[in-house]
């Protein structure tokens, strides 16, 4: 009896101790996309962003137009007859390099501009991290999970608006 008394009792501790030591769970959710569209900080970000994009997409414009201008002058120049059979074959040679040039050109600031615009995004999303585990940490949160990722929360859980408070104060 004293045996099976004593079974109940450690399987009792065994079941309800953890009970006993368990925190209470604060959890937080963030809406990211309407940190990164309202955020002061992440609008300066994609601001710079465009800037550099626009002056890489003018290099582009300015080298389409010289294309467009020696496209147009080989065509008076082949049009008047004036022009032997090498002159056109060197003309013609000169505006296909030129055609590939351009073309490589514009890939390669295509990949600039995607190149640019992931370092602007990771660094936004990496001073966001920051400020949002100094806030889980400072409100003593055991969880804070972005509202895409999960089906529902109720909103007292939503800290989006302390989180771009926060992150516009921030220099991280």
């Amino acid at each position: 009896m004293k045996r099976v008394l004593g079974l109940f009792v450690c399987v009792g501790l065994l079941l309800f101790s953890p009970l006993a030591y368990a925190q209470s769970v604060k959890i937080g959710t963030i809406d990211l996309q309407r940190i990164l569209k309202e955020s002061k900080r992440s609008q300066k970000e994609h601001e710079a962003f465009n800037k550099k994009k626009d002056a890489l997409n003018k290099e582009v414009n300015k080298k389409e137009e010289e294309i467009r201008v020696l496209k147009e002058s080989i065509e008076k120049k082949l049009t008047s007859g004036m022009l032997n059979e090498q002159a056109r074959r060197d003309l013609e040679k000169q505006y296909q390099q030129k055609v590939r040039d351009y073309e490589y050109f514009k890939r390669d600031t295509g990949i600039e501009a995607q190149r640019l615009y992931q370092e602007m995004y990771l660094r936004v999303l990496k001073g966001i991290n920051v400020v949002v585990n100094k806030l889980g940490e400072e409100g003593n949160y055991t969880l804070v999970v972005d509202l895409a990722a999960i089906a529902y929360a109720p909103d007292g859980l939503d800290i989006t608006d302390q989180v771009i408070k926060a992150f516009d104060a921030s220099k991280e």
